[in-house]
């Protein structure tokens, strides 16, 4: 079944236990009927307003909210099932009249706010919380665990959505959607107890005093998500603009990234390393930003001794560079520093031998080459797919890590994206300047050692 199929099937399966935990709640509302219409309808038309300042946090369309603040306050304030009438209306509202989803996703994102909800104010009441929207009680440690428990369902089932929906695996999509700060999730929680305590003793005037804080913490999220991207695009824009050298290597490292993502995850790394990997291999050349590297990059034959010794100082430039930036320092910034490293130890900058260079490291160094031999060059025509696993192959074990070397000849993923990148340039062939140059006769084709492909 195509992934399509197993997204439907995901749906009918959580609305259909979204629908059996309602079936199976008590709606019940006591003699103070009033008072409770008063403080349901103030989470509902809170939730709905933080529901209408979400941000979309750039992982296909999964978006951030503080809607959770009034969700988890309701479990607080009536347990289960309300908390799963706060939390289903809003969604369904907030999903097909404000961002207007097509039913699968509004059945699925509707579905998984309820049963997290109904999971968490159960939780809450076994580990001995009351809930109690007359007067305040709290119980840390039930409150801890249901706010968990809560964030574990909402974010795991986002990421469950996004792997059946797209080729990431279900690891990376957690991190993607911030699953990974599930601790700061869990700490931020503490807002819906401020929001109970207040509207409890304050009635609709409460709400005044935890706006405030709500959407203070509606900031921090969206400035948090502007210098996330803003890191990220200063750094693809120095990778553009050392490629904007050579017109040979443009998109170069992006595809690198692309080979090296494929490849961890084949191998069974994590979702952290993959997405590590994935950073390093993007960035594994910055350092030839540095002027001193534009005159060889800009050549069109062979280096000097002088000039290879230069390059050969690249590796250890682009890891101070991306040392600079403190969420890269340590994995991302060693792989990117030993991507030249040879298994058998005759690599550089650091002679390191075998798992002494990090896997992502090993990995880079093979993606690298097989980008550039697939490469125009203006003094060879690019090789094709099974001439680069014939080519790593034989040099398996001395350069290359002869387990990454067999991971990617089996991995179907690094071939459609070979293939692919095969076919754009057969497209291209003709327009291009290479080809213009091979049509002059007599031209000789100057080849470096397979090693020093991804140097040029």
């Amino acid at each position: 079944m195509k992934r399509p199929g197993w997204l439907h099937l995901y749906a009918i399966v959580i609305t259909g236990a979204a629908a059996s935990l309602l079936l199976w709640a008590s709606f019940d509302v006591s003699s103070e009927s009033t008072r409770f219409w008063n403080v349901f309808g103030g989470l509902l038309a809170l939730a709905l307003v933080a529901e209408a300042m979400s941000l979309q946090i750039g992982v296909g369309t999964v978006r951030q909210t503080v809607s959770f603040v009034p969700f988890l306050a309701a479990i607080l304030l009536f347990g289960p099932a309300w908390a799963m009438a706060v939390g289903g209306i809003t969604q369904l509202f907030a999903e097909t009249v404000i961002r207007r989803k097509p039913a699968l996703k509004v059945s699925i994102n509707t579905s998984k706010e309820i049963i997290a909800l109904g999971a968490a104010g159960l939780l809450y009441q076994i580990a001995g919380g009351t809930p109690d929207y007359l007067s305040f009680r709290i119980n840390a440690f039930a409150f801890a665990a249901a706010a968990t428990t809560y964030f574990i369902l909402t974010n795991g089932g986002t990421a469950v959505a996004v792997s059946l929906s797209s080729r990431r695996g279900v690891g990376e999509a957690w991190n993607k959607i911030g699953g990974k700060g599930l601790l700061e999730d869990v700490l931020s929680s503490s807002i819906a107890v401020v929001l109970a305590y207040l509207y409890i003793d304050l009635g609709f005037f409460g709400l005044i005093f935890v706006v405030v804080p709500l959407f203070f913490v509606r900031h921090a999220l969206q400035v948090n998500l502007k210098l996330e991207q803003a890191n990220r695009d200063l750094l693809e824009l120095m990778v553009k603009s050392i490629e904007a050298r050579d017109p040979y290597t443009s998109g170069h490292s992006v595809r690198v990234a692309m080979y090296a993502k494929a490849l961890a995850r084949s191998l069974g790394l994590s979702a952290k390393e993959v997405e590590q990997i994935e950073t390093a291999a993007l960035l594994h050349d910055v350092g030839k930003i540095y002027e001193e590297f534009a005159p060889v990059l800009r050549k069109r034959d062979g280096m000097s001794e002088q000039e290879r010794s230069l390059m050969h100082t690249h590796p250890v430039r682009s890891a101070d560079l991306v040392a600079t930036i403190s969420s890269l320092r340590g994995y991302v910034e060693k792989c990117v520093r030993a991507h030249h490293e040879n298994y058998d130890g005759g690599g550089y900058p650091d002679g390191l031998v075998g798992d002494e260079i990090p896997i992502g490291a090993r990995i880079i160094m093979i993606a690298d080459t097989a980008d550039a031999m697939m490469t125009d060059r203006p003094y060879r025509t690019a090789r094709s797919y099974e001439d680069v696993v014939a080519e790593l192959e034989k040099y398996a074990g001395s350069q290359f890590d002869p387990e990454v070397v067999a991971t990617f000849k089996h991995n179907t993923a690094v071939r459609r994206l070979a293939e692919t990148r095969e076919g754009a340039d057969t497209a291209e062939h003709m327009d291009s300047p290479v080809a213009a140059r091979k049509a002059v006769a007599g031209v000789r084709e100057v080849m470096m050692p397979p090693f020093e492909y991804p140097r040029l």
